[in-house]
């Protein structure tokens, strides 16, 4: 576990798929502990996949690779590349496992930015094609919230507010984690929030394909919690295990699930970030605690 601290706030990363392990404002924690019992992650990257493949398998160019659900490199180990007073910056290269899976070239960097004055972390990944062609990608976060924060609360108690009014209908999630959108299975006009109940989640997650909102609010009653912002990225997904979980997933997302009636190849992906040789692409995404 690698950490910075800076005046009031303290963030905690492993180096094995540059996860965000803590985020702490004093003594409150709001990232989830990775217990194995719920959810053994806290905040993964997603890549070179969003979501499931059909059969855990696609073809690139015509040869086909097998992807685990969310792609490598979340079990990636990553170098510390730079630290200063206030952030901290990880880096990985494809190696000959992820070439077996992956047949591009790519340079991952990952850096952790304090801002203690307005008590906002920034998390940054850049990737880069460090190969002779071009390359193509989805690209996610996926951070565990605690919820609730607070003793005495309720999973109940917390809402999720939107920046923008959305109108959605959440596809089925299919076996295998292949998606349906012709069958909606949670249908939202106009709404500016979604007050949470576990019965929610029967659905598995909740999807949202071309989300308005770039900034949303994770917060209680008191309006404590988590502002959330991610202007880069096209999909919201929302998710916890349909359990006693105590916490919530906030996913920015480029990119999603297979869909049911794919072909199985990688090229028909929705969303791809596509990359000529040298070049790079970087979205953030920034966590504000309201406290």
């Amino acid at each position: 576990m690698e950490k910075i601290k800076y005046n009031n706030i303290e963030v905690g990363i492993n180096k094995l798929g540059a996860e965000l392990k803590s985020l702490k404002c004093g003594d409150k924690e709001y990232i989830w502990c990775s217990d194995p019992k719920f959810w053994k992650r806290s905040a993964p990257f997603l890549f070179p996949v969003v979501g499931s493949l059909k059969d855990k398998k696609t073809t690139i160019k015509g040869i086909e690779y097998q992807l685990s659900q969310h792609g490598f490199l979340r079990d990636q180990e990553f170098k510390v590349l730079e630290t200063t007073e206030n952030s901290i910056s990880f880096i990985s290269k494809a190696n000959e496992e992820t070439l077996a899976h992956y047949p591009f070239n790519y340079e991952a960097v990952v850096t952790y930015t304090i801002d203690d004055k307005n008590k906002t972390l920034e998390t940054k990944i850049k990737i880069k094609n460090i190969g002779k062609e071009e390359m193509y990608f989805n690209l996610g976060g996926h951070p565990a919230f605690n919820c609730p924060l607070y003793e005495g609360e309720s999973f109940n108690d917390y809402r999720i507010v939107f920046e923008k009014e959305e109108t959605f209908n959440s596809p089925l999630v299919c076996e295998g984690g292949l998606l349906d959108f012709n069958t909606g299975v949670y249908n939202k006009e106009n709404i500016k929030e979604i007050v949470l109940d576990k019965e929610i989640f029967t659905i598995d997650t909740i999807l949202i394909k071309d989300v308005k909102s770039k900034v949303i609010k994770l917060v209680n009653k008191e309006n404590k919690g988590i502002e959330f912002s991610y202007p880069k990225f096209s999909t919201l997904a929302i998710w916890t295990p349909y359990n006693e979980a105590p916490f919530i997933c906030l996913e920015p997302w480029i990119g999603y699930n297979d869909l049911v009636d794919t072909k199985g190849t990688y090229e028909e992906k929705a969303d791809l970030v596509y990359l000529n040789k040298e070049e790079e692409f970087v979205c953030s995404y920034e966590i504000k605690i309201l406290d």
